[in-house]
């Protein structure tokens, strides 16, 4: 693991900053976390703040069959818990209807997942600034379209942003990267907008769930006696498209760069 960089020298008499300042024989400039970053050199604070997104990236696909399985089993509180997907959503507010499931466990048990990443965005933002979308958009050229769209709405709408960004299905890990980024949001704030963002986005899915009532479980119903052949089907589409895409990026060499 990597050390901290090291403050930069400061006059004794002013305290400002020495201009030009190099460091002492024997020992070499520390390079800010960006640079780091990029370099593959990574600290324990980089493995905290990247190391959940990879590792959320990998469990968005590695899950989908747990998921899956979970939906067809009819548990949507546990697949709304692990997995926090659309479906299961649907299926808990079905269940507030048909069920009698409290109305709270419902509402709290898909925020856990919705949010674990999102802190990660927002330390990006600050720690690394424009370095760590360089670093995602290198498997993702979407990450560039998605800054300049997210820059334009969070220059005129800032707060708003952050807490509406889940609501109208916009890119929310861009307003969080952004609201991140010094001086433009205090942490306390960000966690309060994002919270309440993800609340509103999960009472959305799960009102038209609590409104479609019954019939949405009978149709998670009379799919799981395919449970088993859809979940394999699945497995096996995963790996298809994981295959396919890494000999795609070999091909063009539009991995990460070492």
């Amino acid at each position: 693991m990597t050390s901290e960089p090291a403050l930069p020298a400061h006059d004794p008499a002013t305290g400002s900053p020495l201009i030009g300042a190099v460091p002492s024989p024997g020992e070499t400039a520390p390079r800010p976390p960006r640079q780091r970053l990029i370099e593959g050199h990574w600290g324990w604070l980089d493995v905290l703040i990247v190391g959940p997104l990879v590792a959320s990236s990998i469990y968005y696909y590695v899950g989908l069959p747990l998921g899956t399985w979970l939906i067809l089993h009819n548990q949507p509180v546990k697949a709304a818990l692990l997995r926090g997907s659309t479906a299961s959503m649907i299926l808990t507010g079905a269940a507030v209807r048909t069920s009698g499931l409290s109305i709270w466990v419902a509402l709290l048990a898909p925020l856990p997942i919705t949010m674990c990443t999102d802190p990660c965005f927002f330390y990006g933002g600050r720690r690394y600034g424009r370095a760590l979308i360089d670093f995602l958009g290198r498997n993702d050229p979407r990450w560039n379209r998605r800054l300049a769209r997210g820059e334009r709405i969070f220059a005129r709408w800032a707060g708003w942003a952050v807490f509406l960004a889940p609501v109208i299905w916009l890119p929310n890990s861009v307003f969080y990267f952004l609201a991140g980024e010094p001086r433009r949001m205090p942490f306390w704030q960000f966690i309060l907008l994002d919270a309440a963002g993800e609340l509103a986005f999960i009472v959305e899915i799960e009102a038209l769930g609590y409104f479609i009532g019954k019939p949405a479980e009978d149709v998670a119903k009379s799919l799981s006696n395919y449970s088993l052949p859809i979940v394999i089907g699945m497995v096996v589409l995963i790996v298809i498209v994981s295959v396919v895409s890494g000999a795609r990026q070999a091909r063009t060499g539009s991995g990460p760069a070492r």
